[in-house]
């Protein structure tokens, strides 16, 4: 197993996204090419975000990415750097159901490396190439804000107790299309461009009286 270089990642899990969003493959689509394992390496309980004193839950997770078929996969070293939605649930068997506590859209702000294709005749260091069975690590992190007590219920924004997150995740990260640079690169492996979900990861928000004050 490889570890890449750690980064964080941040996005803020509120009813308002950024406004733009590149032309990628949609969201909701699994070949089941890949498997992505979520471990919590970290947890902050914060006040903090636009209302100075809004609590949030700031997740540091470690995504273990899987190559779960029989040939050789290119894949995006930078999946966690931003997912098509969060998806929480009370329960496992809930989410299963599709009885969710939230099921937010998030957009996605192009970057110039967005805009710029990469080479078609060589694979950019951008890419890992991942044989059956094998797989490479990741850290990102996540927000997800925790429902005020002293306001009424809000969609999207979780009370104290246990809860169950999972990730609706990007794998091609330009706004030229996938299927020319599929073709060009199979002599390295199949290309992974469709979007893929986390497996559920359980997680815990504790009582407000535990949240405080964080640096950021």
């Amino acid at each position: 197993m490889r570890r890449l270089r750690p980064r964080q990642i941040c996005v803020l899990l509120l009813l308002v996204a950024p406004l733009v969003q590149p032309i990628l493959a949609g969201p909701g689509t699994n070949e089941k090419q890949l498997k992505v394992k979520l471990a919590a390496i970290g947890q902050e309980n914060c006040l903090g975000g636009p209302d100075k004193n809004a609590p949030a839950v700031h997740l540091k997770l470690r995504l273990e990415i899987t190559n779960l078929g029989d040939k050789k996969l290119i894949v995006s070293k930078s999946i966690g750097a931003a997912w098509y939605g969060i998806i929480l649930a009370s329960d496992e068997q809930a989410l299963a159901a599709g009885i969710y506590e939230s099921n937010l859209n998030i957009d996605w702000m192009l970057t110039k490396s967005n805009l710029q294709s990469p080479p078609i005749k060589s694979l950019p260091a951008e890419f890992a190439i991942l044989g059956p069975g094998k797989s490479f690590e990741v850290e990102s992190v996540i927000y997800i804000a925790v429902q005020p007590h002293a306001l009424p219920p809000v969609y999207g924004l979780l009370g104290p107790g246990n809860h169950v997150l999972q990730l609706d995740l990007g794998t091609w990260f330009h706004v030229s299309r996938p299927e020319q640079f599929k073709e060009s690169w199979k002599k390295y492996g199949e290309l992974a461009y469709e979007p893929v979900k986390s497996d559920p990861l359980s997680f815990r928000v504790p009582p407000e009286a535990d949240f405080a004050k964080c640096r950021f």
